[in-house]
């Protein structure tokens, strides 16, 4: 599981956005735990849907809240997904923690929004939201690093049974990720061809 003062720097970030009241997960290593797969992280990674809200009165939401923005200007745009890089000192704890808010506007994020899960995680007080295992998977293709590409791996082995494969084919399609889809199945299950996607 995280460690304790990454949990509460989700714990603050978290509480600090309900209430806009806007749809919001956990995504990242954090995340991870919630399907069977548990590897160490040292940060926060959240996908906020802010709708009509101006995303500087949401950056201004969370300055008062004491969690500071890591670069100026503090939005930088990927597509149609905008991430903005904070830092957060939960007290008493020394070190300033990274968290990643990704500001959904594509249909596919808000789509995995509306599947977002309710869980509670042990440690922690409050009841959050993480991607489905399905939408962590294809955060993982999408952000195409090594340790995602493994993080995507380990999600099919461990919950191979429980995953709905049409929803991860449409979207495999739709978000061009087929040939990093054929990839990470392959690394999963190597003595069996990956499902076709249509």
């Amino acid at each position: 599981m995280p460690a304790e003062g990454v949990l509460r720097a989700l714990r603050h970030v978290w509480i600090t956005l309900e209430p806009l009241n806007r749809p919001m997960a956990v995504l990242g290593g954090i995340a991870l735990a919630s399907w069977k797969h548990v590897r160490a992280t040292r940060d926060v990674d959240l996908l906020l849907n802010i709708g009509k809200n101006d995303p500087h009165r949401v950056l201004g939401l969370l300055r008062a809240a004491g969690i500071r923005i890591k670069h100026d200007p503090p939005i930088t745009s990927f597509g149609k997904l905008d991430l903005v890089e904070l830092l957060y000192e939960p007290p008493e704890a020394f070190v300033e923690l990274q968290i990643d808010l990704l500001l959904a506007a594509s249909a596919y994020h808000e789509q995995a929004l509306k599947r977002r899960i309710a869980t509670r995680l042990p440690d922690l007080d409050v009841e959050i939201a993480v991607l489905s295992c399905e939408d962590m998977i294809l955060h993982k293709l999408l952000a195409g690093r090594i340790i995602d590409r493994a993080d995507a791996a380990a999600l099919l082995r461990a919950n191979r049974e429980s995953l709905d494969c049409d929803y991860l084919l449409y979207w495999t399609k739709a978000l061009e990720l087929r040939a990093a889809w054929t990839e990470v199945w392959i690394e999963a299950f190597p003595e069996q061809p990956p499902p076709d996607v249509p």
